[in-house]
């Protein structure tokens, strides 16, 4: 769960990272090329190594392989026949998610949080740049480099991980002392490291800003985009 939640975060950072020296060293159409190679690795990878674990797919393989082992119509998976689309199915299935963001409120209120992170997280991608070039006379490579700070940060949070694990375990074993259901958890229980990511972010928000200056060493506002990044 640590990787899944890094993965759209650390991904953005990292492409200007690595864009900067192909775009500094190579042409620009190497870009793309570059991308599509990654792509078809990526693809070739999924092919050959990762398993089918949809348990419906599963079923309907394990049939489809008894019914030409035993050369007969016996078996069959649920979910074989043909799929009815009604229109009661589609609305229901489109209506779920907006009930979920305006009838829970505290998944309005993260997905509000999470939405105005990456917002600024993308905001960076013009700040960086700006900053670095034009007040450190950075090359097109040394600005990505950037970045690092950012990426740092997240995975320095990432590495964070178990000390959030013994907070709930914690915070269960005081609701269990205090009359809670054994080993009941609640959503609640998840929420400290988002506490520390509320410190951390304006922290190095105020950080990069008040120190973006010629007169400043340039690592000083790449610590303050760490704290961001681990915010």
């Amino acid at each position: 769960m640590v990787f899944v939640a890094l993965a759209p975060f650390i991904g953005p950072s990292s492409g200007p990272l690595i864009g900067g020296f192909i775009n500094y060293y190579l042409s620009w159409r190497w870009t793309y090329y570059i991308i599509l190679i990654w792509s078809g690795v990526l693809l070739i990878a999924i092919i050959v190594f990762v398993p089918e674990t949809y348990h419906p797919v599963v079923l309907k393989t394990k049939a489809r392989n008894l019914r030409l082992e035993t050369d007969g119509n016996s078996y069959y998976a649920p979910g074989e026949g043909p799929v009815r689309m009604d229109a009661r199915r589609v609305a229901l299935t489109l209506m779920r998610p907006f009930q979920l963001l305006f009838l829970e409120p505290m998944c309005l209120c993260l997905d509000i949080y999470s939405a105005l992170l990456l917002g600024i997280l993308y905001l960076f991608f013009t700040a960086l740049p700006q900053v670095f070039r034009e007040n450190y006379d950075m090359d097109l490579w040394q600005c990505g480099l950037t970045w690092l700070g950012i990426v740092a940060g997240m995975l320095i949070a990432g590495a964070t991980n178990p000390v959030w694990v013994r907070v709930r375990q914690r915070l269960l074993e005081r609701s269990e002392k205090t009359g809670g259901e054994p080993g009941r958890s609640q959503p609640e229980y998840q929420l400290p490291p988002v506490i520390a990511g509320c410190v951390l972010i304006p922290i190095g928000l105020f950080w990069f800003a008040w120190t973006a200056q010629p007169s400043i060493h340039w690592i000083v506002p790449v610590i303050g985009t760490m704290f961001f990044g681990s915010g």
